[in-house]
């Protein structure tokens, strides 16, 4: 229905670089839910999406940062998106988002990272920001939404850290 709309995905797209919160917050909520379509965020790929989401992480309003870790969530299931949000310096300002008092931020934050760390330099970044640690905390936490997240993205850091001292070892 939204690509039916002529030049709908590039008017939301257009809204992240607004300077209100609330419109960016409403526009990121936007993105999360029509990324969830692999068309859309294609075309929303297309339109320069990551970039702007990007840009907009070093926020601190706790509402959009909840709803911009959705949409950077939603958003890494496109081809090379998950490393273009690394590229782009969108990854170190995630991790501190889980310093936040807000289950909503740490819930959609740390899904998000589990996305990212599917990408081995997002790895690396999110292990140098001290990732680990918090998100074995979060691994205690009631919701096994949230548990899953964190551990999957532990194992992706843990992972990449046998894999190099594999090939110090062996080579």
């Amino acid at each position: 229905m939204v690509r039916s709309l002529v030049g709908g995905l590039e008017l939301i797209v257009n809204l992240l670089k607004s300077t209100n919160n609330e419109v960016l917050a409403s526009s990121c909520a936007a993105i999360a839910n029509i990324a969830r379509d692999k068309e859309n965020l294609a075309v929303l790929t297309d339109q320069g999406v990551v970039q702007l989401l990007a840009k907009l992480t070093i926020t601190t309003d706790a509402r959009l940062r909840h709803h911009l870790a959705e949409a950077v969530g939603h958003c890494c299931m496109w081809g090379s998106n998950r490393a273009s949000f690394g590229d782009a310096g969108a990854v170190a300002p995630l991790v501190r988002y889980l310093k936040s008092k807000d289950k909503a931020v740490n819930k959609s934050t740390t899904v998000a990272l589990y996305q990212l760390s599917r990408d081995p330099d997002n790895c690396i970044t999110m292990h140098d920001r001290g990732v680990v640690k918090p998100l074995v905390h979060i691994m205690g936490s009631d919701d096994e939404m949230l548990q899953e997240a964190a551990a999957g993205c532990v194992r992706n850091i843990r992972l990449l850290a046998l894999e190099n001292v594999k090939a110090v070892l062996f080579h």
